[in-house]
């Protein structure tokens, strides 16, 4: 008798035989005790979980003559047919080699024939998303209303691709993938049935490598038993073309340690090794998505991880080394690499560029150890600045006429803050009133970084009369004086000053000139762009 391979071996007979899926199983087996059986299934999910399986179980449950809670008894005529894979009654259609409308014009004429043996004549169009869009309108109205002995099981990787009319007239079941413990509890019954000595490590690895499929996973053991009876990792790696665990962590310290060499290096063995790069930005990818985890879940990531005490001990001592924004960029690289190398003419070439990206340092590495040392310095000038202005005492100036022309008031200069001709004393610096300052700033640092960053953008120009004047740092913050000349802003920026002072405070912005702001008056701004020109010192006019 010929070698069947080993996924074909373990297809499960009957309902219970199922590895996972117990949400759907159950509702087909009381379907099936109930003899409420639908006209039209559709099952979804990727690839190896169980959709082909589980529509031939239900073919041969619905025609079994003597059911067995909702299994089929595996002993009837009808059974055994099934079993030899001999009964007229099932009839499976892959959509992929007979996906015209001819086809489904010919099935359309078949199904008004009824079994020959059993109940139902069932018809298993597998990979049904590949089917045209006339052979779906053709199928159409015989899925809609078909005759009472014929049930239609579809089967699909690709749901998405099916139209709206179709998946409306089906009873839709979601396959999801396996689980590591439930593919390496089917591995280990296969491996000693078979008489081969294979370590719970390499079943592991085994499992990991199938991604949820239990036939992916069947197929590989079937590989690693035709090299040896005795299996165990390295074997394996071996033969999936895989990294060893050390060589991964190895790696990661290259990237995480900025060390080009040792991860162009480390590259070079890989490929000489004859290893797929492909498949090693996978596991680089896998690794430091473990490193994210470790590092955002500090506590038990063994489940999560379907790993050991000991590895999760390495895993989580590598990425304490580094800061969650580098293990992202690291992780955000090699996931788009994954996409690029598909295209690539030169995989190796790829994946040296992706792991020079990650060793070269930016700015950005750690933004928030930067922010802070920004913040330390501002409030450092800041002090500095308060130390100055507190240190230096202003003369008062003489009070002047306003001028009739130009000549005049250059002679006599009239303070810009004057807007109806009579000059105010000069700035009077308050010491005390500069520290309310600082405490203001320090609060809304805290609790409203908004209005702080607008207002570290200028500085206070003079305190007088309990009056905080503030003017932008240069032209290009000039955006911020105006945000804070709203009445709101002020408003609410004098209540906080009054409030930290025990007195009545008012806060005013000024332009940078060191001048109030505007007030309309176009004689006013002219003094102003004369003051600028020849400073505000008196001059004798010589003729």
């Amino acid at each position: 008798m010929p070698y069947r391979a080993l996924y074909r071996q373990w297809r499960p007979k009957d309902f219970s035989h199922v590895v996972g899926q117990k949400a759907i199983i159950e509702t087909l087996r009381n379907q099936v005790i109930h003899d409420r059986i639908a006209h039209a299934y559709l099952f979804c999910g990727s690839r190896g979980t169980g959709k082909t399986s589980t529509a031939k179980i239900l073919a041969k449950a619905i025609n079994c003559e003597h059911p067995v809670n909702g299994d089929p008894c595996g002993e009837c005529s009808n059974c055994q047919r099934m079993d030899h894979e001999e009964s007229l009654d099932i009839i499976e259609i892959d959509a992929a080699s007979n996906n015209g409308v001819d086809e489904m014009r010919d099935l359309r004429d078949t199904v008004k024939y009824p079994p020959q043996f059993g109940r139902y004549k069932v018809y298993i169009v597998d990979e049904v998303h590949m089917l045209s869009s006339s052979a779906f309108n053709a199928l159409l109205k015989t899925l809609e209303e078909p005759p009472a002995h014929v049930v239609f099981i579809l089967a699909t990787t690709e749901p998405q691709k099916l139209p709206e009319t179709i998946l409306s007239r089906c009873q839709r079941f979601d396959f999801g993938r396996l689980s590591t413990a439930e593919i390496t509890g089917r591995l280990k019954e296969a491996s000693e049935q078979s008489g081969a000595v294979v370590s719970d490590g390499a079943l592991m690895m085994i499992a990991r490598a199938a991604e949820g499929g239990m036939r992916d996973a069947l197929s590989i053991l079937d590989m690693c038993l035709g090299y040896g009876d005795h299996i165990d990792e390295p074997m394996v790696r071996s033969i999936l073309g895989t990294s060893d665990q050390s060589f991964l962590f190895d790696f990661g310290k290259a990237l995480i340690d900025e060390n080009p060499p040792d991860a162009f290096r480390m590259i070079d063995e890989m490929i000489r090794d004859g290893r797929d790069p492909s498949v090693f930005a996978r596991e680089v990818s896998r690794h430091f998505r473990c490193l994210l985890l470790a590092k955002s879940c500090p506590g038990d990531i063994t489940s999560m991880l379907d790993i050991t005490e000991d590895d999760a001990r390495e895993y989580a001592g590598q990425a304490s080394g580094c800061t969650m924004t580098r293990l992202m960029k690291i992780l955000d690289l090699f996931m788009s690499l994954e996409t690029e190398m598909r295209f690539s003419a030169s995989p190796r070439l790829a994946l040296e560029n992706a792991s020079l990206k990650c060793c070269i340092r930016t700015t950005e590495a750690d933004m928030q150890a930067l922010t802070d040392r920004i913040a330390e310095l501002e409030q450092k000038i800041a002090q500095l600045s308060e130390q100055v202005r507190s240190g230096i005492s202003m003369p008062a100036s003489s009070p002047a006429e306003k001028p009739r022309s130009a000549v005049a008031a250059v002679k006599a200069p009239v303070p810009a803050a004057s807007v109806s001709g009579s000059v105010p004393a000069a700035p009077v610096p308050d010491s005390g009133l500069a520290a309310v300052w600082n405490q203001l700033m320090e609060s809304y640092k805290k609790n409203d970084p908004g209005i702080w960053s607008m207002l570290n953008h200028g500085k206070i120009m003079d305190v007088r009369d309990n009056v905080f004047r503030w003017q932008p740092n240069s032209e290009k913050d000039s955006f911020f004086r105006t945000a804070l000349s709203g009445e709101e802003k002020k408003a609410r920026i004098s209540n906080a000053l009054t409030e930290l002072a025990g007195r009545p405070c008012v806060f005013e912005t000024a332009e940078l000139n060191n001048t109030p702001s505007s007030t309309g008056d176009p004689d006013q701004s002219y003094i102003d762009s004369l003051y600028q020109t020849f400073g505000r010192e008196p001059v004798d006019i010589v003729d």
